[in-house]
């Protein structure tokens, strides 16, 4: 039956005889309405269909197979219990009838009429009998009611984000409320009442929940007349609005509460409270305090609308960019903004004024002095749509400190790229070094000797000369390589240039002034002497070849003191050598890149790119930096910035001595893995005296002393395979301590070398050995 179905019909089961058409025509004349089954399982089929009755015959029953029939009855819902009229024979009742209990257990609700019996007696049972089943309908009614008004309730339980509990009151002896049992809670409880009660007593969650809660809850308990008030409680430190009522039976003690945390609330009430109470004073206080802000405030402050004008701006815009407050009033604010930045800022503040919302950005301002000045922007629309509010800061400052990290980081990029370039650079000298040694041995005994005729010593005097340039390009190589021996004085550096006027003269021609600015009693700065002459000379080429058509050279010496660190620069005092020609400048481009390794505008084979470098490798080996000033058609101006170095020795002019001859100077050990070199090298010593004998590694000389050779004098290449000629010394010496020992190096490397270890560099003539032999001995 449908959970709505309301039938009164009758349904008969008499399959024999008359009954059923007798029992329906009864059932007709009393205006009920009827349906004959002609079998069980239809009756079950019908039933099914809705029914107020059953009038059935013992007979119909008496032997057939009741299951389908009880399974049906045990099925009905709780409100359902079907009538059933059962019309038995005479005699046919529970005393003398052992089939009616059978009956009766199967059907339930029925009640027996025996046969033959008056029309008016059936009529009667079955109006009794739908009687009773409109009230099961009612019944049924009003449980689905129940049920509804349960899912209802289950639904509104769940979802609602009210906290909801019930709760049972524990009082005490005297009768006062102490504790309260959680009975159920819904799942917006712990989120309001920041718990689970998870039915325990409120002492257990909280040992210190205050009183008043107890009598609140007590006397709604107690009375039954519902509460409500606003409550804070200090153990947990939240604020509720409670709305709380009695619900089922009063002995029970069982309250109903509905609850919000209004904490937050109640936070902003008392807050507004206490701003309140101080309202005046505080007004007057922000007031000054915006005044302040408006008035002393970096940033600069504006009023403006969205057609374009400023009504109110604050004094920083006078100390930032130099405008009176009435020429910024009086001028639409468009007109004060770059015009490559307009388009953007006027943009951003149309979709501020549709949207509502602030917004950021930055943008170029005139100044007065007919500059610009990054400025970034917070502007605010107001809440009347017409004006917004903008607080502008100078940006200058770290614009420049971007700027300066870009150059940092571009810096950085640019010494690793030296230096990588150094390190290929250096190895290359350091070969092309142990290639020219035997070259410029060679060529100077054929110069001493003076053999051959004079054609042929021509040719010997202009081999050497090519060999001197090739070991001064070397020497360049080393230099930007940052490899070559630095002799670090104190040089003065005004003599120093005067002294090179007449070389520097000649080398630039007739067509070019030379000048010279450099004041009297300048401090003495650090530097070697050999190679600033050299970078000199160089950047002088250099200018000369950027005047083809003739110019000034000015050469200015300056003392200088670095306050700010800068790229390259750090705090101190500086000879600042300068370097100005009239000539044709560089670009941008080409200035970017002046100072790398190779880089030269001189087309193929009029320069080698190492000038630049070179001078820039010095200046950085000596503490100091190089620096370029430079515009298409202005002319160049390059600066090497030198430390001042009163507190260094000064340097000693020195006039190379003759080579000496000298005979029977004891045996000296060369040991060399270049054989060219070591046939050179053996050449000299043999010169200077002495009986040479030859290793050509650092294991072999060793074996040789081990073996009994007592030299007087050991020569030795540092950079060899295996052992080096720093270990060769040390284990030598601690064979040997008092013998004289010299490093032959192709470039300064000082790694693992004892700095009190006399060293000369590849390439080298016979006089420069002799001095330094003359040192060692002496």
């Amino acid at each position: 039956m449908k959970r709505t179905t309301v039938s009164e019909r009758a349904l008969v089961l008499a399959p024999r005889g008359r009954d059923a058409a007798l029992a329906s025509a009864m059932l007709a004349e009393a205006h009920l309405d009827t349906a004959i089954c002609p079998s069980l399982p239809h009756l079950v089929t019908e039933l099914d269909q809705g029914a107020a009755l059953v009038v059935v015959t013992e007979e119909a029953i008496a032997t057939a197979d009741l299951s389908a029939l009880s399974a049906w009855l045990g099925t009905q819902e709780e409100w359902s219990d079907l009538p059933f009229i059962l019309l038995t024979n005479r005699g046919g009742g529970l005393e003398r009838n052992p089939a009616a209990a059978r009956h009766l257990e199967i059907l339930g609700n029925v009640t027996f009429l025996e046969r033959p019996f008056h029309p008016t007696t059936l009529i009667s049972i079955v109006r009794s009998a739908v009687r009773a089943r409109r009230r099961q309908y009612d019944a049924r009614a009003r449980l689905i009611a129940l049920q509804d008004s349960e899912a209802r309730y289950r639904t509104l339980f769940e979802n609602i984000e009210v906290g909801f509990c019930i709760i049972d009151l524990i009082f005490d002896e005297a009768g006062h409320p102490v504790d309260y049992r959680f009975v159920e809670a819904n799942p917006a409880f712990e989120q309001q009442a920041g718990f689970r009660p998870d039915g325990r007593r409120i002492r257990e969650i909280v040992p210190a929940h205050e009183q008043h809660w107890f009598d609140f809850y007590g006397n709604i308990a107690t009375t039954g007349v519902p509460g409500r008030l606003e409550q804070g409680s200090a153990a947990l430190a939240r604020w509720w609005d409670v709305h709380a009522f009695r619900i089922g039976d009063p002995a029970s003690r069982r309250v109903a509460v509905l609850f919000n945390d209004i904490t937050a609330r109640r936070n902003v009430e008392l807050r507004l409270q206490e701003l309140n109470e101080t309202l005046e004073a505080q007004v007057a206080a922000r007031s000054a305090e915006r005044d302040r802000l408006w008035n002393l405030s970096q940033d600069m402050f504006a009023r403006a609308d969205y057609s374009g004008m400023m009504s109110a701006v604050s004094p920083a815009w006078t100390w930032v960019l130099g405008w009176t407050t009435e020429d910024l009033l009086s001028r639409g604010y468009a007109t004060f903004m770059h015009p490559e930045d307009e388009p953007s800022t006027l943009a951003a503040i149309e979709a501020m004024a549709h949207t509502g919302q602030p917004t950021r950005f930055e943008n170029r301002i005139a100044t007065r002095d007919g500059d610009w000045k990054w400025i970034g922007w917070t502007v605010a629309p107001e809440p009347d749509g017409v004006n917004f509010i903008a607080v502008g800061r100078d940006l200058s400052h770290a614009k420049a400190r971007e700027a300066e990290l870009e150059t940092a980081q571009e810096a950085l990029r640019q010494s690793q790229k030296m230096e990588a370039m150094g390190s290929l650079t250096g190895g290359v000298a350091h070969d092309f070094n142990n290639l020219l040694t035997p070259i410029v041995g060679s060529l100077d005994l054929l110069h001493r000797k003076g053999l051959g005729s004079p054609r042929e010593q021509r040719l010997v005097d202009g081999a050497l000369q090519s060999a001197e340039r090739a070991r001064t390009l070397v020497q360049r190589l080393l230099a930007f390589a940052r490899r070559q021996p630095l002799q670090a004085t104190a040089v003065d550096i005004r003599n120093l240039v005067e002294g090179m006027l007449d070389l520097i003269g000649s080398t630039l021609g007739p067509t070019i002034t030379l000048v010279l600015e450099a004041a009297p009693g300048l401090p003495l700065a650090k530097a070697d002497a050999n190679q600033l002459e050299m970078a000199l000379l160089n950047l002088a080429v250099n200018a000369r070849d950027a005047m083809p058509d003739g110019g000034t050279l000015t050469i200015g010496v300056t003392h200088e003191s670095v306050r700010d660190p800068r790229p390259g620069l750090s705090r101190g005092h500086y000879i600042r050598i300068s370097v100005r020609d009239t000539g044709i400048g560089m670009d941008e481009q080409t200035r970017a890149r002046a100072v790398e390794p190779f880089f030269s505008t001189k087309g193929i084979g009029k320069g080698t790119g190492l000038g630049l470098s070179m001078v820039h490798g010095l200046a950085a080996q000596l503490g100091g930096t190089l620096t370029i000033d430079s515009e298409v058609g202005k002319g160049t101006a390059i600066a090497l910035w030198l430390r001042v170095g009163n507190n260094l020795p000064e340097v000693e002019q020195r006039s190379t001595p003759a080579v000496e001859h000298h005979h029977a100077l004891g045996t000296a050990l060369l040991v060399d893995d270049e054989e060219l070199v070591r046939m050179s090298t053996a050449h000299m010593l043999s010169e200077f005296g002495y009986d040479v004998a030859e290793a050509a590694s650092g294991e072999a000389a060793l074996q040789m002393i081990r073996d009994g050779l007592n030299p007087d004098l050991l020569v030795t290449d540092h950079l060899m395979p295996g052992m080096t000629g720093a270990h060769l010394v040390e284990a030598v010496q601690a064979i040997r301590p008092s013998l004289p020992v010299l490093i032959v190096s192709g470039y300064a490397e000082t790694e693992g070398i004892d700095p009190a270890v006399p060293r000369i560099t590849k390439p080298f003539r016979s006089s420069e050995l002799a001095e330094m032999l003359r040192e060692i001995l002496r």
